[in-house]
């Protein structure tokens, strides 16, 4: 496989999702909240008494995956396991964007409608920079 070449816009590109990742983790743990772990918690509160148990694996999650991009901008490749975390957590951010761009469509009163134009450009921009990294190193 070919080797990405390193590039700053990449370094910043694999920092960012990590720190954004580990982040919205804490946030899912209850450290704090931001706009992504509420996105993700209205999507698990569908789930009932077992939201806690999903927020808390969806954290976890977020959390691996944060520190793997973290090492691979160091220029530390896993091998195929940061492969696979980046792809299920892209297949997660996807399913989070539909749900929350779908949650948001009754709220196009009194300019709600930016809200949803801001959800989806800042999605899109986190799944854009999922797929920017390259397996392997």
């Amino acid at each position: 496989m070919a080797k990405q070449q390193r590039t700053w816009g990449i370094f910043i590109i694999q920092l960012a999702l990590a720190i954004y990742f580990v982040v919205t983790a804490l946030c899912l743990f209850g450290v704090g909240s931001s706009i992504s772990s509420e996105e993700v918690k209205a999507l698990t509160n569908l789930f009932g008494s077992a939201a806690k148990v999903i927020n808390i694996i969806l954290g976890i999650l977020l959390v691996v995956c944060g520190f793997c991009f973290l090492i691979k901008a160091i220029g530390i490749d896993l091998a195929k396991f940061d492969d696979v975390i980046k792809y299920v957590t892209l297949v997660l951010w996807i399913i989070v964007t539909i749900a929350a761009l779908i949650f948001y469509k009754n709220d196009f009163s009194n300019g709600a409608w930016l809200h949803w134009f801001l959800s989806l450009a800042k999605n899109a921009l986190i799944i854009g920079g999922i797929l920017t990294i390259k397996n392997g190193k």
